[in-house]
């Protein structure tokens, strides 16, 4: 099964990148799942949604309320779009994996007058014996400690950790690199995998900040070891 996560292989508007796409469209062979956490552009690209299901037309979209009327137009090819609360599970075509929406601290909006119109949220994806977790675009929050009530096993937490500065305009929506630690805690996970900086330039704090912010905390709490700092490319490989 390949599973894409907030794909963005064009160059949405208004945004300024730091690195292009390491694997373009053209290089992909097969596309089960797109999961879309949420509607800002450095997550939803229209660019990247028209070619996806144009080259996929046997893959379905996973979002969540009220995305549908927005992909939709982008959707030459009919992919299934499915949207789901927080708290739903998707329904999907196999039982080799389960898929399910859970709620982040964010927000949404693409143009003056849509300002949380739709929702957003993050994953958990459970297949081959493994749990991950796909925070999407979150801030800090209670929902953390929720996750490790519903899903008390969770190998792979995948989180952001750039786009926080400056704090004063930003700290309730991303995470901090303490925050997203402290989130890894609270999740009672078994390994932090750090996203979501490095890409596009978002906000105040220098690209390379985030992670290093994040291997600090972890070696003061003799936690280093739980960072899985995935470079361009590398893998992380497990058998069922």
């Amino acid at each position: 099964m390949n599973i894409l996560l907030d794909p963005v292989f064009g160059e949405p508007s208004l945004i300024t990148r730091y690195v292009t796409p390491p694997s373009p469209i053209e290089k992909l062979r097969k596309v089960d799942f797109i999961l879309i956490s949420h509607d800002h552009r450095d997550h939803c690209d229209e660019t990247t949604i028209k070619q996806l299901t144009a080259k996929f037309p046997a893959a379905k979209i996973l979002t969540s309320l009220r995305m549908d009327e927005l992909l939709n137009d982008w959707n030459s090819a009919n992919v299934e779009i499915q949207t789901a609360g927080w708290y739903q599970q998707f329904a999907l075509p196999t039982d080799k994996i389960e898929i399910t929406f859970l709620p982040s601290r964010h927000w949404s909006r693409r143009g003056l007058l849509d300002t949380n119109w739709r929702l957003w949220g993050a994953f958990v994806i459970q297949g081959a014996g493994k749990t991950v977790y796909f925070s999407g675009d979150s801030g800090f929050g209670g929902h953390y400690k929720e996750l490790a009530e519903l899903f008390p096993k969770i190998d792979y937490f995948l989180i952001g950790i750039g786009a926080y500065q400056p704090n004063w305009f930003m700290k309730a929506n991303p995470n901090k690199p303490s925050e997203a630690f402290q989130g890894f805690l609270d999740a009672q996970a078994a390994a932090l995998i750090p996203m979501h900086f490095g890409r596009f330039d978002l906000s105040d704090e220098p690209p390379n900040e985030p992670l290093r912010l994040l291997k600090q905390k972890a070696a003061e709490a003799g936690l280093s070891d739980k960072i899985k700092n995935l470079q361009i490319n590398d893998s992380i490989v497990f058998n069922n």
